[in-house]
């Protein structure tokens, strides 16, 4: 079996900066009065495990069977900014900008309500949870979201995977998660001193330790003296990976769940007004793109 399924690192090549200056804005030609802004969305999200999921009767697929893979294009979302501080030595709020893609709290009243009862059940395990305000893009030009959480094993994640949002007559949401399972294998690398070959056989033949001149060079060495030291090389393998891939149409303000026996995804796509100033860190160019039609 398989360590890991082929073709799984996400490839981010995106920094903030390079996908500002690539959102399409508005044509030259229009006035200040004839542009029209276009809508941004505060997308909120959870992903859990069900602790009890009835697993025995399911059957996966084994891991090398897999073909899954991070889509082209994939952004890792800003990490949220700190909370500020007064002159007092007190903390407060973040004022949050209308930067594209940076984690941040979640401002719907009904999704912090659903996500606190889902932390609240134990029924459920929070594997992650994020939110962050994003422009409407069309298929053509959506951005996929890494999703990466959970207990890591060499340099992979429990859970990863990737959701878009896309818009054009409604909202879409497309989640392509996928969970596994690992264990970890240990192998052991004798040294060097405990080979199984022979000093006869490193000369080819018999060897009389009675003539000095046949005596190998490291004759003074105590074998016998040295330690049995052996080395461990670590790796994990995946025994079972539970795959979530489902696209939803939805409608902004409406919660909607995403699940198999394994993990679900509960999300939540609201309107988010930003702010007339753009952000200092942010081109003026994203408050003035072109606009999508939405029903």
């Amino acid at each position: 079996m398989t360590s890991r399924m082929k073709n799984t690192r996400p490839h981010i090549a995106l920094s903030l900066c390079s996908l500002l200056l690539m959102l399409p804005v508005s044509a030259t030609s229009a006035t200040p009065d004839e542009a029209t802004i276009t809508p941004w969305y505060e997308v909120s999200l959870v992903i859990f495990k069900h602790r009890n999921s009835p697993t025995g009767n399911e059957r996966w697929p084994t891991p090398d069977t897999l073909n899954i893979s991070f889509p082209h294009g994939i952004l890792e979302l800003e990490p949220a900014l700190e909370p500020a501080t007064t002159g007092d030595g007190k903390t407060g709020p973040v004022e949050q900008a209308a930067i594209p893609f940076r984690n941040s709290k979640p401002t719907d009243v009904g999704f912090q309500q659903a996500l606190r009862s889902i932390q609240l059940s134990s029924n459920y395990e929070i594997m992650t949870s994020a939110s962050w305000k994003q422009p409407a893009l069309d298929k053509e030009q959506a951005i996929p979201v890494l999703i990466q959480a959970g207990d890591e094993f060499g340099g992979y994640f429990e859970l990863e995977g990737s959701v878009t949002l896309t818009v054009s007559r409604y909202l879409h949401m497309k989640a392509d998660l996928w969970l596994s399972e690992y264990i970890q294998q240990v192998e052991m690398i004798a040294p060097w001193w405990e080979s199984t070959n022979t000093v006869a056989d490193s000369f080819g033949g018999d060897f009389d330790p009675s003539e000095p001149s046949a005596a190998p060079a490291y004759q003074d060495i105590d074998f016998g003296s040295q330690p049995s030291y052996s080395e461990t090389v670590t790796r994990y393998e995946s025994v079972r990976t539970v795959v979530l891939n489902e696209s939803r149409r939805m409608r902004s303000g409406e919660l909607h769940y995403l699940d198999n026996p394994m993990f679900g995804l509960l999300v939540k796509v609201v309107p988010y007004e930003p702010s007339t100033t753009p952000a200092s860190d942010a081109p003026e160019s994203m408050m003035d793109a072109t606009p999508i039609s939405l029903r």
